[in-house]
């Protein structure tokens, strides 16, 4: 059974406004090209990041719809801070219990470089 994008958006938000995220984007120096780049990178590749498995992200090819759309959903709003996001991908439980989202430094998927360069990217898009 598909559940609605605007569902898991809203719930992601109400979770983030539970546990004491604030809802105002904060600003940030610009980040690297090269870093955001390298981001990207990692999030399409299909052996690491795979984000396009379970998100849509822009100029993704056979993104998933389990996970909300990544292109639109306001990361800088519900984390307020790329450590916040980097800290989500680390363990994405332990900010949202029983979410289904693989975690990616606990399990050791990525480094916490390569976290770091995937939220430089996803700190990047519009949404």
């Amino acid at each position: 059974m598909k559940t609605s994008k605007l569902v898991v958006i809203a719930v992601i938000t109400c979770a983030a406004g539970f546990i004491g995220f604030e809802t105002a984007a904060v600003a940030e120096p610009m980040t690297n090209a090269e870093n955001i780049a390298a981001g990207k990178s990692i999030a399409f590749n299909r052996t690491q990041g795979n984000c396009l498995a379970c998100h849509v992200l822009p100029g993704g090819k056979m993104a998933g719809d389990v996970g909300p759309d990544l292109s639109v959903l306001p990361l800088k709003a519900i984390f307020k801070t790329k450590e916040k996001l980097v800290d989500f991908l680390y363990d994405p439980e332990k900010v949202i219990p029983h979410i289904n989202m693989p975690q990616f430094g606990k399990n050791k998927v990525l480094t916490h470089h390569q976290m770091e360069l995937v939220a430089d990217y996803l700190w990047s898009l519009k949404g």
